[in-house]
């Protein structure tokens, strides 16, 4: 007679319970990494295709410089391309594609994509790995996708300084993570946290304090969690000190090379030129040369070099300052200057930049409605305690590092600008997505215990982060909540590519003849002369807001002197004709639907005229 227990019943089903979640477990960790890439390549194909569409065009006048820039280290000119103010890794990116036979444009276009891959390949693998949950990583990837779409056109490195900030978090977290390891795990992660530092450092100058601040609190957040728990912190050292030596050796060649075409030991001179004008109420219109020229033969413009000891080259005074508009010209002295003591400077500074706050958050809440909640629902969760650091670590060094970078740009934005630019303030819009899609499990672990009502609202508050950056980002249709957007056109995905009217304009004076490639021109508006510069081989004299004109003698004098030969007059197609006969001789005259009245980056386009003068002086 046999006894059967119930033990013995339940151990073949028990057995063959655990070996069904061994196999969804199994069948998971190869299903999710393979549904995640597939989002991948979804965004980054999507992201090509905008770039592709928008490939023909001069989005930025910056973009310019970082074109020409690269096209130099193509050819081989490295004496030209080495550059104090325009950091380098963007053309250091692009010149080896220049160099096989692509265009500017089209290399521009390949980085911002390479830009793109980085940001949603490493951004959505932090994410998933910090708890191996799916939903909160496509969470991230579905809202970066729209916004890295709509920024993959634009010709400045700011998108590779969205990739560099995913790249720094992941070399943060592995020093982090090294604190309690072997004394070589922590010198290896320190060394890379250094190496990445400094890539950093080559993206854009502003990420050097950024990425020095962001380790200076990373280190006092974990002194402050062990002090708490009672922990050794002396063995951390190796971290830091090794981070620094491998910044320096990385740095090293290129500070070499500033070095010695500068004739002085530098970093670079963009910080110091953008934030000496922010104490100074004088402005830029009498620090600056009234005609700067060209750093280099091969240089589309004078704005390829900022740099004081190169940018002061150019004539300093205006030989007809009758001609140039009041706007151009303060009206008053300024109380502020350069020579006033540091108190009156330092109390200046800090008033311009209480002024130029209500403008900065406005800026950013323009492109990411969501991040100034998700940022003080995060500090509220600080205060009170639900959020700590032992057990969110990683958490909070992403918010730690979207702290350093929302008070650095806020010391150098001002009200003048409205808050500057928005692309300088995208970081804001990933870093805040990554913290809400890191804290998501946490959310919805509490909102289930709290009834159906308010998982339904925590549900329709998430779902706002994507659908936000869906509307405003794809569509240009306001995101949700906020009643304006940067762009009110759809993104172009499919369908032919269109040429801008600035490049058919420049394609019509090349096949014309009507500008020489080479030639040295000057005209009336300044930041569409640059990009017909650039798109014609020619090289552009002066800067905005300058009042150059045809009918001084004054002036045509000097521009004789410097060699230019061109003059290149904007004008409505409403507009009277005019004489030029003091000047020169009309060898073309051309029709397009551009900016043409102001000089400024907020310029409508209208329907103009442009002629091209051959000076005869």
């Amino acid at each position: 007679m046999t006894l059967t227990t119930h033990a013995a019943e339940d151990a073949p089903a028990t057995t063959s319970g655990r070996r069904a979640a061994r196999s969804s477990l199994h069948l998971r960790k190869v299903l999710v990494p393979i549904g995640l890439g597939v989002l991948l390549l979804v965004g980054v194909g999507l992201s090509a295709s905008v770039a592709y569409h928008n490939r023909l065009g001069v989005t930025n006048v910056d973009g310019i410089s970082y074109m020409g820039i690269a096209r130099e280290y193509a050819h081989g000119w490295f004496g030209d391309a080495v550059n104090a103010y325009w950091s380098p890794m963007v053309s250091w990116l692009m010149a080896p594609i220049i160099a096989v036979g692509a265009g500017p444009q089209t290399a521009f276009a390949v980085v911002n994509t390479l830009a793109v891959a980085v940001v949603l390949g490493i951004g959505g693998w932090l994410v998933w790995s910090q708890n191996h949950r799916t939903v909160p990583a496509v969470l991230f990837m579905v809202t970066a996708i729209p916004a890295l779409m709509s920024a993959v056109s634009v010709q400045t490195p700011d998108l590779l300084v969205v990739a560099w900030m995913f790249g720094f978090l992941w070399s943060l977290r592995w020093a982090d993570q090294a604190l309690h390891g072997s004394r070589r795990s922590r010198i290896a992660s320190g060394i890379v946290l250094g190496a990445v530092a400094a890539i950093g450092y080559f993206v854009k100058l502003f990420l050097l304090p950024v990425a020095l601040g962001s380790v200076v609190l990373w280190l006092l957040l974990r002194v402050w969690s062990a002090r708490r728990r009672r922990e050794p912190v002396r063995h951390w050292w190796p971290v830091p000190v090794a981070a620094v030596v491998a910044f320096a050796v990385v740095i090293a060649p290129w500070v070499g090379a500033l070095t010695v075409k500068y004739g002085e030991v530098t970093l670079g001179s963009s910080l110091s030129v953008n934030v000496g004008s922010k104490f100074d109420d004088a402005g830029r219109s009498t620090d600056w040369p009234w005609l700067p020229v060209p750093p280099n033969e091969h240089a589309t413009t004078a704005n390829e070099d900022f740099t004081p000891s190169v940018f002061e080259k150019g004539v300093q005074d205006n030989p007809d300052p009758d001609a140039v508009p009041p706007v151009s010209r303060p009206q008053t002295e300024p109380t502020v200057t350069k020579s006033s003591s540091l108190v009156a400077r330092g109390t200046y500074y800090v008033e311009q930049r209480l002024l130029a706050f209500p403008y900065y958050l406005q800026k950013i809440s323009t492109f990411a409605p969501f991040a100034a909640p998700i940022a003080l629902l995060f500090a509220a969760a600080l205060v009170i305690g639900v959020v700590r650091f032992r057990r969110y670590a990683f958490t909070c060094i992403v918010a730690a590092s979207t702290l350093v970078y929302f008070i650095g740009y806020g010391m150098i934005t001002s009200s003048s600008s409205g808050g500057g630019n928005a692309r300088y303030y995208w970081p804001l819009f990933y870093l805040t997505a990554m913290i809400g899609a890191l804290m998501l499990p946490a959310v919805w672990r509490l909102v289930r215990r709290r009834g159906v009502i308010r998982t339904v609202v925590a549900c329709v508050a998430i779902a706002v982060v994507p659908v936000a950056s869906y509307t405003q980002n794809w569509f240009g249709s306001p995101a949700p909540f906020y009643p304006s957007v940067n762009r009110t056109d759809p993104l172009q995905v499919t369908g032919p590519v269109d040429v801008p009217p600035l490049v058919a304009l420049a394609d019509q004076m090349k096949s014309s003849g009507a500008l020489p490639a080479g030639s040295s021109i000057i005209g009336t508006n300044s930041r569409s002369l640059a990009s017909i510069a650039f798109l014609t081989g020619t090289r552009a004299f002066g800067r905005s807001g300058q009042g150059y004109t045809y009918h001084s003698e004054a002036m045509l004098k000097v521009y004789a002197d410097e060699g230019i030969r061109y003059f290149v007059q904007f004008d409505p197609a409403s507009a009277p004709a005019r004489d030029y006969s003091m000047a020169g001789k009309v060898v073309g005259t051309f029709g397009a639907d551009i900016a043409c009245t102001g000089d400024s980056s907020s310029d409508a386009a209208q329907p103009c005229r442009i002629q091209v003068i051959r000076l005869d002086g």
